[in-house]
């Protein structure tokens, strides 16, 4: 499941903020999509601290998984989480189609939802899978940031994967 969360994260790049964010301003949108395609680099990159960078800074952050424990609150374990999710995966090998979506914005909150089919390579053995995706962002002094990000596999693993990206 962690292996889940790390790629997950890789909608950062690939969700298509035209539907996502409908009803807001075209610099909102803009500025979460560049949001979304900092932290995608950075994670395909492996590289930590770009990752860190792109939530808010606070020790109120959270990341959510699906299962028990799956839950990461404040930069350390985030930091952790990612750390050990980065080893999942080689760096430059993730690919992600996000379709259906949702998300709007109130001044300085923006929140939004995903479905993604991800792929991912380890050691030459591509994995595929489909991820349900959801963030809220905030737009601080220098930006926005993400707060809160939510992730959910669909059961059946690479067989679901397989199937949603057929459809």
């Amino acid at each position: 499941m962690k292996r889940l969360a790390a790629v997950a994260m890789a909608f950062a790049m690939s969700v298509g903020t035209g539907s996502a964010l409908a009803d807001v301003d075209q610099a909102t949108i803009d500025s979460v999509k560049q949001l979304w395609e900092a932290q995608q680099k950075a994670f395909d990159a492996h590289d930590l601290d770009g990752v860190l960078a792109t939530f808010v800074d606070n020790d109120e952050i959270m990341l959510m998984g699906t299962g028990p424990g799956e839950h990461w609150v404040g930069k350390d374990e985030i930091k952790d989480a990612f750390t050990h999710f980065m080893e999942q995966f080689d760096p430059y090998t993730m690919n992600a189609k996000c379709g259906d979506g949702a998300g709007s914005a109130q001044g300085d909150v923006a929140w939004f939802t995903a479905v993604c089919s991800f792929t991912e390579t380890k050691d030459g053995k591509p994995h595929n899978f489909v991820a349900n995706l959801s963030a809220v962002v905030i737009n601080q002094d220098d930006g926005w940031r993400f707060h809160t990000m939510h992730y959910s596999q669909l059961t059946g693993g690479d067989q679901a994967a397989a199937q949603a990206s057929s459809e």
